[in-house]
């Protein structure tokens, strides 16, 4: 009788290890915005370092815990983020902020608007780099 309980008690304990490994899944879906897919979205596991990066069709792969919090990312658009639950599929669309920025200066040291740079700024064409002939 104390045998058959310690074999139930075993097959039951290696059950539960078995359900809480498995309850990792791979979500996956598509990300879009009002004219078709995004391509190099940022899908991020919220608290974590688990991510990845939308394909040109907009599509992503990753594994996460029901409970889990995905982030989706993109510059000029909205920040949204999404429980995993059940399904495996979850499909995003993304919005445009209203704060569009109109360009961006790429300085030594950061970024910034060309209105805010204090100092000279100059615009180089590509056909001006395409003449000179660059070692590094």
């Amino acid at each position: 009788m104390k045998t058959k309980f310690n074999g139930f008690l075993t097959l039951l304990l290696a059950f539960v290890v078995q359900i809480t490994f498995a309850q990792e899944k791979t979500i996956s879906g598509t990300v879009t915005e009002e004219s078709g897919a995004l391509p190099g979205v940022s899908v991020l596991v919220k608290g974590t370092l688990s991510g990845q990066e939308t394909d040109f069709d907009g599509k992503y792969s990753i594994k996460a815990k029901a409970g889990d919090v995905l982030v989706f990312r993109y510059l000029g658009y909205k920040t949204v983020e999404r429980t995993v639950g059940s399904a495996n599929i979850i499909n995003v669309k993304l919005e445009q902020e209203s704060n569009v920025l109109d360009e961006i200066v790429v300085v030594g040291y950061g970024t910034s608007t060309k209105k805010s740079y204090v100092g000279t700024a100059t615009t180089v064409l590509s056909k001006n780099l395409e003449a000179k002939n660059f070692t590094n």
